[in-house]
């Protein structure tokens, strides 16, 4: 007879612990799906990105500036002037 109700209580706290742990993620998941969320998840999304590419452009800008640079010293063309067919 203790034996059972031992693991009638044991059970009964595995099931109540499962159900709360469940109910929280359930709650937090609905939460991220509301159209406000979903939509601050958008725009953060979209400014990374950005980001990102105003990143890259800077960097490819100065890497063609660095290789333009070099290939006119290299060609001995005037680093002041911007094209020599005018």
């Amino acid at each position: 007879m203790v034996k059972r109700l031992r693991w009638f209580i044991s059970g009964t706290g595995v099931g109540i612990g499962a159900s709360i742990w469940a109910h929280k993620k359930i709650k937090a998941k609905l939460e991220q799906l509301t159209p406000l969320a979903v939509t601050r998840s958008a725009v953060d999304s979209a400014l990374r990105i950005k980001d990102r590419f105003t990143t890259a452009m800077g960097d490819a800008r100065v890497e063609a500036a660095v290789t333009e640079a070099a290939l006119r010293k290299e060609m001995g063309l005037d680093p002041k002037r911007r094209s020599q067919a005018k």
